[in-house]
């Protein structure tokens, strides 16, 4: 059986949501969530299965003026698209499905879970421009294209940033 799980600060909790993030992208997670569980608006929601843990997640928060990754976009949209996409802006931090897990619809429910009481009247996120399956599944739930490609930052690879009005 797998059910959708709220987020909280359980500290066992984030470990095996780092745990799944290390298993997806080869990489920690759990400095950056402990930092965002305490922004404004901060909601996660994760894919729970009795047998294997957990196989999803996704978490997001409200978009502000001064945080790191808000102000990497707003410097890149600028003012027009600033208006349109960041001024009352949830972000889409997040998601992550297991390999062996993808493909059953579990990527849809828990963007659904996370967006169902968001007020904010866009929300944005980014992936890698290369990521087809990832553009696919958010095009599909009405995501557009505001901007590729996009660099994050001079190591990054090439990333598009996608927004959805809510």
């Amino acid at each position: 059986m797998v059910r959708v799980v709220k987020v909280d600060r359980d500290e066992h909790l984030l470990a095996a949501i780092d745990g799944l993030y290390r298993e997806v992208w080869n990489q920690s997670i759990i400095e950056r969530l402990k930092k965002h569980i305490n922004y404004d608006g901060f909601r996660g929601y994760l894919m729970k299965s009795n047998d294997e843990g957990i196989i999803g997640f996704s978490y997001g928060y409200i978009s502000r003026s001064g945080q790191y990754y808000h102000n990497i976009l707003a410097n890149e949209l600028g003012p027009i698209a600033y208006e349109k996409w960041l001024e009352d802006c949830f972000e889409f931090v997040e998601l992550a499905v297991h390999p062996n897990h993808r493909n059953q619809g579990y990527g849809t429910i828990l963007i659904h879970e996370l967006l169902k009481e968001v007020t904010n009247k866009t929300t944005v996120l980014t992936t890698q421009v290369d990521n087809r399956s990832a553009r696919s599944l958010y095009q599909r739930l009405g995501w557009v294209v505001v901007k590729e490609p996009f660099i994050p930052s001079k190591n990054d690879s090439p990333y598009v940033i996608m927004g959805k009005a809510l």
